[in-house]
């Protein structure tokens, strides 16, 4: 299992993900003020890194040919695709539910905490009544959640140039999340929609698919990581400039 995990360099994609989470407890650290929503995105990456990490379970049992773990051979839990179907839903409300509280008080903001909440009850209907939850990736999910995570940076991203803010975007933790989420999406998304060639059968399929992971993941993380590192050195020299004006005044 090992030498096809280094081979397959399937290590990348949980060494990016831990790397962004160290960096989010560093920014933590740095900005005791940061907003909720940043302390919720750290916290969820932390998840993110846990969850695949116990996701690894169904290609152990692969090669360990259900040695360690052999009532799994015969469950409807031999499958890893139930544990990321939950996390999917997961991941489209907590980011979706991040970009819509940076938004300022509208109905717009309104509607979209109804589409959130529309989403999170036609989400779990799915993973509970489609049949296909532990087999396959419910893509009808994946699709509604793309949207909804469209709809919210667009709204984000108008906000944003309608603002102020537009000036200091680069000082902004969320707009480095809807940019990573987004691009991620566009990527991604599309090869979820072949999932059920995803077997022993179609190598050069697996091939495509892990390359495409791979280096979405590296980007959006890689992305996280490098805008916790910014953002929190402006936290930093945001201090010491309230720290020189106070000195001054007094």
């Amino acid at each position: 299992m090992f030498d096809y995990f280094i081979e397959q360099k399937l290590y990348i994609g949980n060494l990016s993900v831990l790397i962004a989470c160290l960096c989010g407890s560093y920014y933590l650290l740095k900005s005791k003020n940061a907003a909720r929503r940043f302390k919720y995105f750290v916290w969820f990456l932390w998840f993110v890194f846990f969850v695949d990490i116990s996701g690894s379970y169904a290609l152990w049992n692969y090669f360990d040919d259900y040695k360690t773990f052999p009532w799994l051979e015969d469950s409807v839990f031999v499958r890893n695709e139930w544990l990321y179907n939950c996390l999917k839903l997961i991941t489209y409300i907590i980011i979706s539910s991040i970009l819509i509280s940076s938004l300022e008080t509208s109905k717009l903001k309104s509607r979209l905490k109804f589409a959130v909440v529309l989403y999170f009850i036609i989400g779990v209907a799915e993973i509970l009544f489609s049949g296909k939850v532990f087999y396959a990736y419910i893509i009808e999910n994946i699709f509604m959640g793309t949207l909804l995570l469209l709809i919210c940076v667009s709204s984000f991203f108008r906000k944003l140039f309608l603002s102020d803010n537009i000036l200091s975007f680069s000082r902004d933790l969320t707009f480095y999340i809807a940019v990573g989420y987004l691009i991620w999406n566009l990527c991604v998304t599309p090869i979820f929609i072949y999932d059920s060639y995803f077997n022993t059968e179609n190598q050069e399929f697996i091939m495509l698919y892990a390359a495409i992971l791979r280096y979405s993941n590296i980007f959006m993380y890689g992305l996280f990581s490098f805008a916790f590192i910014y953002c929190a050195k402006g936290e930093g020299n945001s201090k010491k400039l309230e720290g020189g004006k106070y000195a001054e005044n007094k």
